[in-house]
């Protein structure tokens, strides 16, 4: 006897790997992309940088608002949006198209720290 049947997919809730989970709000085409880039970014996988952030993953790249008491300040561009992206490290917030920009590129190589010995 099972008192609730559900019938899969339901509307409203994504299915993987057998559980199941609320969706997410639709995001905006617009706001998958960054358009305040300092610098162009050579190696920018799009349709990565897409599935992040409507996955939830990564923050939208919102457009920059005007202070007032729901948006956050990103600490480096000091703009305000209505969320940011955290790191794990701190919980410190940087807005997606910050993050992008001081995210290292494939072609820049990996700093080499001199090998401590003792003397």
């Amino acid at each position: 006897f099972r008192p609730y049947q559900l019938s899969l997919p339901l509307p409203g809730i994504a299915t993987t790997m057998g559980n199941a989970a609320p969706r997410g709000p639709a995001v905006e085409e617009r706001l998958t992309q960054p358009r305040r880039l300092v610098r162009q970014l050579s190696d920018l996988d799009s349709d990565r940088l897409r599935r992040l952030i409507r996955s939830g993953d990564l923050a939208p790249c919102f457009d920059a608002a005007e202070e007032d008491g729901r948006a956050v300040e990103c600490p480096i561009c000091f703009h305000f949006y209505p969320s940011l992206n955290r790191s794990k490290c701190c919980g410190k917030g940087i807005c997606t198209e910050c993050f992008l920009q001081l995210m290292p590129s494939k072609a820049s190589k990996a700093v080499q720290y001199p090998s401590l010995l003792p003397s």
